[in-house]
């Protein structure tokens, strides 16, 4: 005999043990007890239940038992993980003001006055190098092309000027390296390097401050001894 063929009204019950409190749909172990019950209470006396089919159905809600249990405790380990990363993360990240700090980054800051560096890696080198800065809003202001830069680190100065020769007011500029070798794109890196002098904690995560930008402190490439000269 199958669960099928359990007296309605049971079935009725069961469906509203599961259906108030919390509101969940799954089957608990006092439900599938009361199941069990209806079952065996309503077998056809001409065909009475199976034993191997009874000793199945409870090897089934066992596992099944074991599977919630563990998925549980697995949930319960993440949990505890991602605390202790977090913590891990917070401690790090405030041991690391006022030490020089390399990390990846589309963003570089202009002042008032002078110029400011573009530090950027190539995978290979390339025969072009084309630099796009645009305002934060996304509006181009300066384009340069480079003939020929070697794989690695390479840095290039602008001078605060837009294409036009006017000079740029001071904030916050989006940089792009589009690099290719006979008209095959060569990956490029863009990087942000200077003494980390804040930390932030958000909602979003945990930031820290270089040259004025906020940068993930995931995106932490890496960390010198920093510069007693620098303020």
């Amino acid at each position: 005999m199958g669960i099928s063929t359990i007296d309605t009204s049971a079935l009725a019950l069961s469906q509203q043990n599961n259906t108030t409190g919390t509101g969940s749909s799954t089957m608990g172990e006092d439900e599938f007890l009361e199941l069990l019950v209806a079952q065996m209470s309503n077998q056809d006396p001409m065909n009475p239940m199976d034993g191997t089919e009874y000793a199945s159905q409870l090897a089934q809600f066992s596992s099944v038992e074991q599977l919630i249990a563990v998925n549980d405790g697995l949930e319960d380990l993440l949990v505890s993980q991602e605390l202790m990363s977090a913590g891990l993360t917070n401690s790090m990240a405030a041991s690391l003001t006022g030490k020089q700090v390399r990390a990846l980054s589309d963003k570089i800051t202009l002042g008032a006055e002078g110029s400011t560096n573009l530090n950027f890696e190539l995978n290979d080198s390339a025969q072009s190098v084309e630099i796009i800065i645009r305002t934060e809003g996304g509006a181009e202001v300066r384009r340069e092309t480079l003939e020929g830069a070697p794989g690695g680190d390479n840095t290039w100065e602008w001078d605060g000027r837009n294409s036009n020769g006017e000079r740029m007011g001071e904030g916050t500029y989006t940089i792009e390296v589009v690099a290719t070798n006979d008209g095959v794109r060569v990956d490029a890196l863009t990087f942000a390097e200077g003494i980390a002098d804040k930390v932030r904690y958000t909602a979003s995560g945990v930031y820290l401050t270089v040259n004025g930008i906020d940068i993930p402190i995931g995106n932490v490439e890496e960390i010198g001894a920093g510069n007693s000269n620098n303020e």
